[in-house]
């Protein structure tokens, strides 16, 4: 990483890489690559200059910069994409998201074993990498699209990879696997996790901050377009990101039916930083680990409480709470109380089973983290969420 950094600093006077994150570069090379001028409403422009400032103002690397601006290149290359499919499709408006489950729990709490069960049922899907990396279809064969799709996710996975080969044991990821929604909100440049992956505080401010319903409206958009061709199953989302503006999605998505995974924070916090670290090492080299901790830990607390303050005015019955020792001890039966309380197609018990005991070659190594490491004091984080653990009779250890 650090020869990286170096060659794209000595590329740096010659206009051949960016030597800061600019929203007007960023644009002007996602219409020149699409081919599309058409932005929409401009409300992107709004977090699109929240995010430059925040990575401008911090010492990211040479390389972090890079990424950065190839990152909202893509991002607003898929905006432009999505408003110009619409133009074309405009049925695609109409498409009803009915009944959508949502996965809201913190990471590392169960939530993709969960995502995957809930995914085997009959008329329900959750969504794979490819399809959120390449949320707009590329070409009006659908085999060719896919293909295409498919194999550009693959090539950027390969890269990524390549440069942090750790991520495998923390939380693989491959072109069709079950993953996180939070890449939709990319387009509109509000993702509230870039202040914890990426230790951007004065942008955390902002998307707490933010009128969140316009960009879950958005969101909305690209669920619709990634439907528009598969119109015969209904959605299962997961993303932690959802817990911190359950108001937005409640506005967007009234009928939403909202998973809760929980899990003894001293054990889901220190695992999270092990995952996070990863882009704190990409972005910035060298860093205190022992920072990370008590940032993750604060920013969790938070969700917590913006979440209970919309849960406790609109009411239990759109929420369900699963636990993670549950899970691990009861998969099926956690995912047919889910699939009762909401009133969903059960899902079939052979299936689950058979996902459940199939051989996974795949797993190449052990995710492995110490809690001090990262400066997380494991009592101290039991004693500060105690209400959390108590509310939600959550098993500790």
């Amino acid at each position: 990483m650090r020869i990286l950094n170096a060659i794209i600093g000595m590329l740096q006077p010659f206009g051949l890489m960016p030597k800061r994150v600019d929203a007007d570069s960023i644009t002007k090379k996602a219409k020149k690559r699409t081919g599309l001028t058409d932005l929409g409403d401009g409300m992107h422009r709004v977090g699109m200059e929240a995010l430059t400032a925040a990575v401008n103002s911090s010492p990211v690397t040479n390389f972090g910069k890079f990424s950065s601006t190839g990152f909202g290149v893509d991002a607003l290359s898929n905006r432009l994409m999505m408003i110009d499919y619409v133009k074309k499709h405009p049925e695609v408006a109409d498409i009803k998201i009915e009944r959508p489950v949502f996965i809201v729990g913190f990471p590392r709490t169960g939530t993709t074993l969960l995502q995957n069960l809930l995914h085997l049922s009959e008329d329900r899907r959750a969504l794979e990498f490819w399809e959120l990396a390449r949320p707009v279809p590329v070409s009006d064969n659908p085999e060719k699209d896919i293909a295409k799709r498919q194999r550009i996710t693959k090539m950027r996975l390969a890269i990524a990879n390549f440069v942090v080969p750790e991520m495998k044991f923390i939380h693989e990821v491959r072109h069709n696997s079950l993953e996180e929604c939070w890449s939709l909100f990319i387009p509109q440049f509000t993702v509230p996790n870039w202040e914890t992956t990426s230790r951007w505080p004065q942008y955390g401010k902002f998307i707490n901050q933010h009128n969140m319903t316009p960009a879950y409206e958005e969101y909305k958009k690209y669920l619709q377009v990634m439907v528009h061709r598969v119109p015969d199953k209904k959605l299962i989302l997961k993303c932690p990101d959802h817990m911190w503006h359950l108001d937005a999605l409640l506005n967007v998505f009234p009928d939403a039916c909202i998973v809760w995974t929980h899990r003894d924070p001293s054990r889901s916090i220190p695992s999270y930083c092990s995952l996070a670290s990863l882009n704190w090492r990409l972005l910035y080299g060298e860093f205190e680990p022992r920072e990370l901790g008590p940032y993750i830990e604060d920013r969790f607390i938070k969700g917590i409480q913006r979440g209970l303050a919309v849960r406790d005015r609109v009411g239990e019955e759109r929420f369900l709470d699963v636990n993670f020792k549950t899970l691990l001890n009861q998969p099926v039966e956690a995912v047919n109380k889910i699939t009762s309380h909401f009133g969903l197609t059960p899902v079939s018990e052979e299936k689950m089973d058979a996902y459940l005991n199939r051989d996974r070659p795949d797993n190449r190594g052990k995710h492995t983290y110490k809690a001090e490491h990262y400066g997380v004091d494991t009592n101290k984080v039991k004693e500060r969420y105690k209400d959390y653990i108590k509310r939600f009779n959550i098993s500790l250890n």
